[in-house]
C-alpha cells in the first residue's frame, strides 16, 4: 500500500521556464526552450528584435524583415549555455526544499545558420537551420547520508495526512492528533520513493521563407520541418532501494527491454507582417505554430517482468507564439526595440498521462499562458570601423505546470508537493559588435538565476 501511495508522487514534476512533455517524467521538468530570436545581436538586445528584423537572422524571428535586405547575406551562430533544474528533493510539505541541478549544452553548438537572397520586384528568399533545443541532463531524489558515519542527513520530501481524511498537515500537528486520540494510525505519513532521472534531447529546425514589400509594408512567411529526437527516463527505487519501475518517454518503440530511439519529424508554418513608415520607426508582429511529435511513454516493472510496454502515445506539444514589437530609432546611432510575445504554454498539459496509472486529462495540472517582455537598444559609435554596444533585459513569467487541484487526498498532496508554483526570471543581456560593409561579427551574453548563455553570431554580405 505504501510502495503505491509513494510511487503516486511521480504523477508530478515539472519546474522552470519553456518546458514541454506530456508525461511525468521528471527529467523533462526543467527542460529549457529557446524561444528568443537567434542571433547574438538580438540576444544582446534582450531578444527584442521583432519590430527591427533587419538581417539575416529575420527568417526565424520574423520573416517580413527580409525585404530590408539588398545583398545576398549569410549568417552563423553558435552557442554554449548552463541551465539549471529545480528539483524538490527534501522537506515535509508545504515546508520543501528544492535543489538546482545543473545542466550544460556539452559543447558550443551551431544553433542557427541562414542564407537570404533579394529577388526582384521587392521578394526575398531565405533559408535557415535553426536549434532551439540541445540537453543532456540528469538528477536524483535520493536520502542523503554522512560520507564517513553513513548517518541519514536529509531524507526525500514526505507529508503528513490524517487517517480521517482532510488537508496535509505538519509533523507536529501529526504528533499532536496521535496524542489527543490515543491512535498512532490517527495520522499517516507518506514519503517519496526516491529516484534517478535524465534526458536526451534536441530539436532542429529547416526553413524556407519568403517576404515581399508592398510600399510600407512587408509580409513574410516561413515553412518549418521540424525534427525531434527524445529520450528521457526515470528510474524509481523502493525505500529500500530495490528497483520498482522505469519509465521512459521517447520518440522510439520498445523491444523488449529495449527502447530504441527514432526521430520524429512535423510540419508547421509562420507568419511575420512589418510596417515602416519612417526611417525612425518601425514595427513587426509574427506568429509561429507550435510542433507536435508522437512520443509515446513506456513503462516496466514487476508486472511487465522488466520488459518495456507502451503505456500510452502520448504527444510532445511545443507551445505556439505570437508576439509583437517596435523599433525606435531617436538619433541616427541609437535604435531601441521593445518586444511583448505570448506563449501558450497551456498547450503542455493537453493529454497529460501519468506513467503510474496512465490517466489522461488530469484536471489538476494547468500551465498559464503568459506573455514575455523584452527590452533593448544597440548603440553604434561613428569611428572608421563602426563598433555597436547592447544592452537589453526581459522578464520570463512564471509558466510551470502545477498541481492547482485539491488538496484533500494523497494523490493532490503529492502532485503539490512536486509540482508548486515556477518561479519567474529576469534576464539581463549585453552584447558588442564590430562591422564592416561587408562582414559583421557580433557577440553577447544573457543570465538569469537558473539560465545562462553565450553567443557568438558572423554575419557576410555579397
Amino acid at each position: 500500500m505504501r510502495k503505491q501511495l509513494c510511487l503516486l508522487a511521480f504523477c508530478a514534476l515539472i519546474a522552470l521556464p519553456s518546458f514541454a512533455q506530456n508525461t511525468d517524467i521528471e527529467s523533462l521538468s526543467g527542460l529549457q526552450f529557446n524561444f528568443g530570436n537567434p542571433g547574438a545581436r538580438s540576444l544582446g538586445m534582450g531578444g527584442a528584435f521583432i519590430g527591427l528584423a533587419d538581417d539575416a537572422s529575420a527568417a526565424e524571428a520574423n520573416p517580413a524583415g527580409l525585404t530590408i535586405l539588398r545583398k545576398t547575406e549569410f549568417s552563423i551562430e553558435a552557442r554554449n549555455y548552463l541551465e539549471q533544474q529545480l528539483l524538490t528533493t527534501s522537506g515535509t510539505f508545504p515546508d520543501v526544499k528544492r535543489t538546482a541541478f545543473t545542466h550544460y549544452s556539452q559543447r558550443v553548438q551551431l544553433a542557427f545558420a541562414s542564407v537570404v537572397v533579394p529577388m526582384k520586384h521587392n521578394f526575398v528568399l531565405g533559408a535557415y537551420f535553426h536549434e532551439p533545443l540541445r540537453n543532456a541532463g540528469a538528477g536524483e531524489v535520493l536520502p542523503v547520508r554522512d560520507e564517513f558515519t553513513g548517518q541519514l542527513k536529509t531524507n526525500v520530501p514526505n507529508f503528513f495526512l490524517p487517517a480521517a481524511g482532510g488537508n496535509p498537515i505538519t509533523s507536529a500537528e501529526c504528533d499532536r492528533l496521535r496524542q489527543t486520540t490515543n491512535n498512532p494510525f490517527s495520522c499517516l505519513e507518506y514519503r517519496v520513493n526516491p529516484f534517478v532521472t535524465a534526458l536526451d534531447v534536441k530539436q532542429q529546425t529547416y526553413g524556407l521563407a519568403g517576404a515581399w514589400q508592398i510600399g510600407k509594408f512587408s509580409f513574410g512567411a516561413t515553412a518549418r520541418y521540424q525534427k525531434f529526437d527524445e529520450g528521457a527516463f526515470t528510474f524509481r527505487f523502493t525505500q529500500d532501494f530495490d528497483v520498482d519501475s522505469v519509465s521512459v518517454q521517447a520518440t522510439a518503440k520498445a523491444n523488449g527491454d529495449e527502447v530504441t530511439i527514432k526521430s520524429q519529424t512535423d510540419v508547421t508554418f509562420a507568419g511575420g507582417i512589418k510596417w515602416a513608415p519612417t526611417e525612425k520607426i518601425s514595427v513587426g508582429a509574427v506568429y509561429k505554430q507550435g510542433p507536435k511529435f508522437n512520443t509515446p511513454t513506456f513503462i516496466a516493472n514487476g508486472q511487465t517482468g522488466f520488459d518495456f510496454v507502451k503505456l500510452a502515445d502520448t504527444t510532445f506539444h511545443i507551445p505556439d507564439i505570437a508576439g509583437v514589437g517596435i523599433s525606435v530609432r531617436p538619433i541616427p546611432v541609437l535604435t531601441i526595440n521593445a518586444d511583448a510575445v505570448h506563449v501558450t504554454y497551456s498547450n503542455l498539459t493537453d493529454d497529460f498521462v501519468s506513467t503510474t496509472f496512465g490517466i489522461r486529462d488530469v484536471n489538476g495540472y494547468k500551465a498559464p499562458d503568459v506573455t514575455e517582455f523584452h527590452l533593448g537598444g544597440e548603440y553604434f559609435f561613428s569611428t572608421k570601423i563602426p563598433i555597436a554596444l547592447r544592452a537589453g533585459a526581459w522578464r520570463d513569467p512564471a509558466h510551470s505546470i502545477e498541481w492547482k487541484g485539491p488538496l484533500d487526498r494523497f494523490e493532490g498532496i503529492a502532485a503539490a508537493l512536486l509540482y508548486p508554483k515556477g518561479e519567474s526570471q529576469t534576464h539581463l543581456s549585453v552584447g558588442a559588435g564590430i562591422a564592416w560593409p561587408r562582414f559583421q561579427i557580433d557577440a553577447a551574453y544573457d543570465s538569469s538565476k537558473h539560465y545562462k548563455v553565450g553567443s557568438l553570431s558572423v554575419v557576410t554580405r555579397f
